[in-house]
């Protein structure tokens, strides 16, 4: 489907002066409203000023045993709600202002949790939403779903009894996205559901030039509009996730009513488009798409770009969960350190075909300048005061691969280590990919840096490898770099062998399924791994099948633009031993019996490197198909 934005909500920025008086009225009626809400219930406080609120992170896993669930904490949903947390926290603080203001209504996010807090909060989160007075609290991240987090999620919302409820997916979870919708809609009648994440990011996509919003059959808009789903969600945003979505709620709080009984999308749309036009100082670049009484309606954000460095960080509001059992160096816990995330870059310098993390497919990248390195290397010291042991980058590619910007990151990480005694302690891992480690130009500098990652704590790297076959390697387009001739394996036992010689431990990602892929591929892939790992060059190897993303090149060659991301609501193995594999998305190169084949040979060619290897070689039948 293609909307012309323009026609949808008329021209973005015209009559400034008209549109600011329009909003005043708006502003100075709603605070009428609830102040005679307020007069009513005899309160002197603001409490009446505020709705509740909560956020959901929709799984992609639907059982609890030999089925492979995100680790880590849910980052992209942490770093989208950074902005409307922060305003709402500030609000909160603040107290009602005596002149009618924007933000007199407010979502309630509770307050920003304590240092106590932060230190002892480790693992999943325990009871309710509505007892947590916390931001870190206002969350529901389930990673499995089936019946008890069913249960758990339908008790929080009639405790809760939320006036919105944020959604986060990616594509895998759009279909319990969906559900959860349904549900959130079935038991807080006339709640607002507003959904983001990578999925909408990948099926929504706005061409500034020509004012057009193209939509993907997958996309949760057309998946509603051509009633393959229920009208479960009003609003889907894409973009630049933490501001659109800070000025949606906005948006959203400018129409809410006392009691919160009806409310109008139609009017929050153009909630949205007043306050952004009136916004001398507009951040961020985006869509909102909103579900109307008559039509779908679109509203572009066309503010200017933000750098990292001017979001709030994702953790300030939310504590450190995770565990992972790469790091072990604290010794806290069996399952591995207490691991938080960071990132430098979202979006990769590179254009692997299947990947839709590329800044081509991103549209832009949100990220922290190179000269920078000093304000992330402090990120990291909070973190650690906030009790991380560990910190991984979720970067496709550290620092996008400048050998400059890691070195003086890690300069700046010694110096805070030489001031700072648990940052001495610090354990960390990142992404690189070979032909960055190979880069001859600049083999010097790559030893060096290489050396200082090791000494300001880095202990391990996670490297793409996707395959060892060369027939399938040259459709990849993964950063090959002409100056580097060599064959692929060649490359990446050198490649390894560097990073070993340096103390670094590596571990891998193998994709199964790209261009080129067959039996005689998988094999050779499978054995050359297990060639790797014979020669301790890898202490982790991840197995993964080929799932197609929406507007990826690999899915445009292999025909597949219809991707059903809603309609399943169950799996079945040999699918659920792999990340976001489901039978009508996974590659159409790989049959069941390949898929079978490549769950249990991996198992027994790489052992216990292989993650989960030891659940798949205590199953019943290992026989090789």
């Amino acid at each position: 489907m293609i909307v012309t934005v323009k026609e949808s909500l008329g021209p973005f920025r015209t009559a400034r002066t008209d549109h600011a008086d329009r909003l005043e009225q708006l502003v100075t009626a709603r605070r009428h409203r609830f102040g005679a809400s307020a007069g009513q219930a005899g309160s002197n406080t603001d409490e009446v000023f505020r709705f509740p609120v909560m956020a959901a992170l929709a799984p992609v896993a639907t059982s609890r045993g030999g089925e492979v669930a995100y680790p880590g904490d849910p980052m992209c949903l942490y770093a989208a709600l950074a902005v409307t947390i922060q305003r709402s926290a500030r609000r909160r603080e603040s107290g009602l202002p005596a002149a009618a203001s924007i933000d007199d209504v407010y979502p309630d996010w509770g307050v920003y949790p304590d240092l106590g807090y932060r230190q002892a909060s480790s693992g999943p989160r325990e009871g309710l939403i509505v007892d947590n007075a916390t931001t870190d609290g206002k969350v529901f991240d389930p990673r499995i779903w089936d019946a008890r987090a069913k249960a758990r999620y339908i008790a929080e919302l009639r405790a809760l009894r939320p006036r919105v409820v944020l959604l986060s997916a990616v594509s895998a979870a759009h279909r319990y996205a969906l559900e959860m919708a349904e549900l959130a809609k079935a038991h807080v009648p006339g709640c607002v559901v507003v959904l983001g994440g990578r999925h909408a990011d990948e099926t929504v996509r706005f061409e500034r030039k020509s004012g057009l919003l193209r939509l993907s059959w997958s996309s949760t808009t057309e998946v509603i509009r051509d009633g393959r789903s229920k009208p479960v969600v009003d609003f889907v945003v894409s973009g630049d996730g933490a501001p659109c979505l800070d000025l949606l709620m906005r948006g959203i709080s400018l129409v809410t009513d006392p009691g919160f009984a009806d409310f109008d999308v139609d009017a929050a749309l153009e909630a949205v488009r007043l306050i952004a036009m009136t916004d001398e100082d507009l951040s961020g670049i985006g869509t909102i798409v909103g579900f109307g009484r008559e039509a779908v309606l679109v509203q572009p954000v066309e503010g200017r770009g933000l750098s990292r460095s001017e979001l709030p960080a994702p953790y300030e509001a939310f504590a450190i969960r995770a565990r992972f059992g790469v790091f072990q160096r604290a010794g806290s816990s069996p399952h591995g350190s207490r691991t938080a995330h960071m990132m430098t870059l979202d979006a990769c310098p590179f254009k692997c075909t299947f990947c839709s993390e590329s800044i081509e497919m991103k549209g832009r990248s949100t990220r922290f300048a190179v000269s920078e390195t000093q304000l992330v290397a402090r990120h990291v010291k909070r973190l650690v005061d906030h009790g991380a042991e560990a910190v991984f980058f979720d970067d496709p590619v550290l620092w996008g691969g400048n050998w400059t910007a890691i070195s003086a990151f890690c300069h700046d990480l010694l110096e805070l280590s030489a001031e700072h005694d648990p940052m001495r302690r610090l354990e960390w891992g990142a992404q690189l990919t070979v032909d960055v480690v190979l880069n001859r130009a600049k083999a010097a500098e790559i030893g060096v840096a290489l050396d200082l990652m090791r000494q300001a704590g880095c202990s391990y790297i996670y490297i793409g490898i996707e395959s060892m076959a060369e027939p399938v390697m040259k459709h990849v387009n993964k950063n090959l770099l002409r100056r580097n001739p060599e064959p692929w394996v060649a490359k990446v036992h050198e490649a390894l062998r560097i990073i070993k010689s340096h103390r670094i431990r590596v571990g891998s990602s193998v994709l199964f399924g790209l261009e080129g892929e067959n039996q005689d591929t998988i094999a050779e892939t499978i054995e050359q791994i297990g060639r790797l790992i014979d020669d301790d060059l890898l202490v982790m190897a991840s197995p993964n099948i080929l799932t197609y993303h929406p507007g990826t090149p690999v899915t445009e060659s292999h025909g597949r633009e219809k991707l059903d991301y809603h309609s399943r609501k169950d799996n079945r193995p040999p699918y659920t031993y792999f990340e976001e594999a489901y039978p009508e998305v996974v590659s159409t190169l790989l049959s069941e019996k390949d898929i079978w084949y490549i769950h249990r040979a991996a198992a027994r060619r790489w052992g216990n490197v292989r993650n989960s290897a030891a659940d798949i070689l205590a199953e019943e039948d290992m026989s090789i198909r």
